[in-house]
């Protein structure tokens, strides 16, 4: 079976990127109720395992339906051996009462977010509707689709979900996902991008608490050490050369003790932030400018009716940001405002000085464009 017709033009989609960290969700949350638009979270954070398996999920060759379901709903390693020790980051969505799936066996990467936000009523309904269904109705789509680019696949699959849930237009966010705008453009070349910048030092020390993100800065260390990938090869040859607080988070030996207590400074945390807005801001200067659109998370939390009225206005028309509906969406969002969290300030001095020289360079990217990140 060829892949669907898409509904929609071919410049309807959006992505809201960022490092992570960075006011995303807040947006997600947001967009989700949205009239015309389809808010679609994580989709891209979980099906590449936390930002691990990214290749995987953009293959060069033309792949099935089968093939495209196995990266979408794979159950992928280390999201679900956090589950599996109790540690559940606040972004999982999967109701493990009411669903069918355990933890102990492993949730399909659709399951753990995407399809939950989707399901879940916007307004503060305590269920999140029927996900498993929701993922069965999915598959039965999905596998009869024959062979084309990833890409064709995915905007099918975000088409299906637009016209599932009465959208005009979806626009996904993923945690993370500005170290890969570079491909979203790439596989995506009508797409728009609306990038939410926030205070550096804040957002590396929330990386540094945040479960997602020690998982995933510990394993490219685990990587670094051994030389392979320890999730999908069992090569241990250079095992001696991990430091005793690295082999505890090996998956075979893994320890939520030790993953709380293995050291991850605010500093390394910074650094990794500047390395990905620099990135992140030279693949999207190659875009037109009216395809990019730069928020400040703290703008929108001091000055969230103009800042909203702003995004809407890129998302959905001017015209259309003018409308009754948009309006009550604004009104309706204000609620979900609160005051920001992570006080860079609070640190002793010296963490406070290796996080600001960590984050230097981020800020001079972000000034050398006319941007300010708080």
């Amino acid at each position: 079976m060829s892949l669907p017709q898409r509904p929609h033009r071919p410049d309807d989609g959006a992505f809201i990127v960022g490092t992570g960290r960075c006011g995303s969700t807040l947006l997600t949350q947001m967009l989700r109720r949205h009239p015309e638009q389809l808010s679609v979270s994580e989709l891209f954070a979980f099906i590449s395992d936390l930002g691990n398996q990214i290749p995987r999920c953009f293959p060069p060759e033309a792949i099935d339906g089968d093939a495209f379901w196995a990266i979408v709903a794979g159950v992928h390693p280390r999201q679900n051996l956090l589950l599996r020790h109790g540690l559940r980051m606040p972004e999982v969505l999967y109701d493990f009462e009411r669903g069918r799936f355990e933890a102990s066996a492993g949730v399909p990467a659709l399951a753990l977010t995407t399809l939950p936000h989707l399901e879940a009523d916007p307004f503060g309904s305590a269920h999140a509707g029927d996900v498993d269904g929701r993922l069965d109705e999915l598959e039965a789509v999905v596998r009869g689709w024959g062979r084309a680019p990833a890409a064709d696949h995915y905007r099918a699959l975000l088409g299906w979900l637009t016209r599932r849930y009465g959208r005009r237009a979806w626009v996904e966010r993923s945690g993370g996902t500005l170290r890969i705008v570079h491909r979203l453009i790439e596989q995506f070349p009508h797409a728009r991008f609306v990038h939410i910048v926030r205070d550096g030092r804040n957002t590396a020390l929330s990386m540094s608490r945040h479960i997602g993100f020690r998982m995933a800065l510990i394993a490219f260390q685990l990587v670094e050490f051994l030389g392979v990938d320890p999730f999908d090869d069992p090569d241990r040859s250079e095992v001696d050369d991990l430091p005793d607080d690295l082999a505890a988070l090996l998956p075979e030996h893994f320890d939520a003790e030790a993953f709380w207590a293995y050291s991850l400074p605010p500093a390394l945390c910074g650094h990794y932030w500047s390395g990905e807005i620099i990135r992140g801001l030279e693949a999207l200067d190659a875009l037109e400018r009216d395809r990019v659109l730069t928020l400040s998370y703290e703008r929108l939390l001091n000055q969230p009716r103009e800042q909203l009225r702003i995004l809407d206005a890129f998302l959905s028309g001017p015209e259309a940001a003018e409308q009754p509906a948009s309006r009550a969406w604004i009104e309706g969002c204000l609620g979900l405002i609160g005051a920001g969290r992570s006080a860079w300030s609070e640190l002793p001095e010296r963490e406070r000085r290796e996080l600001e020289a960590a984050c230097a360079p981020g800020f001079e990217a972000l000034a050398a464009r006319g941007l300010r990140a708080v």
